[in-house]
């Protein structure tokens, strides 16, 4: 069976890192979880964007996404991953795997982004206005590929269709 490739993008506090662990969690083949947020945090400065290490991180994920494709690795990409930005990154990851490539957006509005952003644990790291500023960089791409969860969706029915529409298989035992 090929290696399955899962992209999952959107704004801040969409739901995108919960779900990336869940699926990570319960993975039947041997996965690698690789978050944005990660990357941006083992610099100083941290952050991404505009900042000097951004070009560091843009290559760092691509380098570490491929590199786990290639090595017969599911993959599971996750982070506002901007058009601007990744669009090419991830135009270039899709065509060097050639497997199952799937990307997921959560379509979540302004006032749902800072809402949900108040009750996370780690929102002491951004201002509400940086996630207002961080907010128009994560549009939708229009990919062909490109699967919109809209922001009603429950935790249990983003898990769902993720696994209804790719062929990344999970370990019932779990």
């Amino acid at each position: 069976m090929e290696n399955v490739f899962i992209i999952l993008r959107g704004p801040s506090a969409s739901g995108k890192t919960t779900i990336a662990k869940k699926l990570f969690q319960m993975a039947k083949n041997k996965t690698a979880l690789i978050q944005q947020d990660y990357y941006r945090f083992i610099f100083n400065p941290a952050g991404g964007g505009s900042k000097p290490n951004s070009e560091v991180i843009h290559k760092m994920i691509e380098h570490n996404t491929l590199a786990s494709l290639q090595s017969g690795y599911d993959v599971i990409l996750e982070g506002i991953l901007s058009v601007r930005s990744y669009q090419s990154i991830i135009e270039r990851l899709i065509a060097t795997h050639g497997g199952q490539s799937y990307i997921f957006y959560f379509d979540i509005s302004l006032d749902e982004t800072l809402k949900r952003h108040q009750t996370k644990k780690i929102n002491l790291k951004y201002s509400q206005e940086e996630v207002r500023q961080w907010y128009p960089a994560a549009h939708k791409s229009g990919h062909e590929r490109e699967i919109i969860i809209p922001e009603y969706y429950s935790k249990d029915r983003i898990i769902e269709e993720i696994l209804n529409v790719s062929k990344f298989e999970i370990d019932n035992t779990r």
